[in-house]
């Protein structure tokens, strides 16, 4: 059943195990509580890849749903996590704006998730790059009730494969850029044989730290947005999600859900398929 966030957006999801695994490994969450929509997408099998993004969701709302910190505390949060992570981060991913604290608190939450499962995985002996894993996407509104009519935005975080698209008019794009070896090679020109487009560089758990992808993205009325794992996306082409979310409004996302998942089964249901759909008010 579809869920209001603060005033501005509508968000509806669903999850199916698809047409050919037995467990389904995905998990995701829409918070009316903190404005969070967030989807992850685990990998490691049976009490691994479901344990994995489950854990992964609970600790991003953890680090985001907490009482506010005060101007102080905040200065020296955001110093404490810069000089954790100095040695990982000489190169920031380019979407980051250091200038926008939200951004901060977002990239260290994420940080803290992938350290919680990562030292799951080290409890069970598993090495650096093993164990369980999961890939994440997801939105926060932070500013709370914003007034109507004013300008809105969400910041969008993710780690691996799994999107967040946005619809805006008749135009429809990947707001997120997959951390994949297939998209490395598109980056690099597409030159020889690609690579499989399921092969991701990076994810939640299996390693110390991850490079999340943070970004803030202005939002406006009448905008749809979609989150989803690589069993939707990869079975359904851009422009038939675009099509299919063309007459998309605040009060049949729950259809358009379904849907979406019913297609992805059509089409032949590889993996596990989740959906989140937002409706800017």
């Amino acid at each position: 059943m579809a869920s209001r966030i603060h005033n501005r957006l509508v968000a509806a999801g669903g999850t199916d195990v698809g047409c050919v695994r037995t467990l389904n490994e995905d998990n995701y969450r829409i918070d009316r509580e903190i404005g969070l929509l967030i989807v992850a997408d685990g990998m490691g099998g049976h009490d691994a890849g479901e344990v994995a993004s489950a854990h992964v969701i609970k600790a991003i709302r953890a680090g985001l749903g907490g009482e506010p910190a005060t101007a102080e505390e905040e200065e020296i949060t955001v110093l404490t996590r810069r000089m954790d992570s100095q040695d990982v981060e000489d190169d920031p991913p380019t979407q980051d704006n250091p200038e926008d604290p939200f951004i901060d608190v977002v990239r260290g939450t994420v940080q803290e998730a992938n350290s919680q499962v990562n030292q799951l995985n080290q409890d069970k002996g598993f090495n650096e790059g093993a164990g369980m894993g999961s890939t994440l996407v997801g939105m926060w509104l932070p500013e709370m009730n914003p007034p109507p009519n004013e300008p809105i935005s969400g910041i969008v975080f993710h780690v691996g494969d799994s999107r967040l698209y946005l619809r805006r008019g008749d135009q429809f794009r990947a707001v997120t850029r997959d951390h994949s070896m297939y998209q490395q090679w598109i980056d690099f020109g597409g030159r020889g044989k690609p690579p499989a487009q399921n092969i991701i560089l990076q994810a939640m758990g299996p390693t110390p730290y991850v490079a999340p992808d943070v970004t803030r993205l202005p939002l406006e009325a009448g905008d749809t947005l979609l989150l989803c794992s690589d069993g939707l996306s990869g079975m359904i082409p851009d422009d038939q999600i675009n099509a299919m979310l063309a007459d998309a409004t605040a009060d049949n996302l729950d259809a358009l859900c379904d849907k979406l998942l019913e297609q992805a089964r059509e089409n032949g249901g590889k993996d596990n398929i989740t959906v989140i759909l937002g409706y800017v008010l």
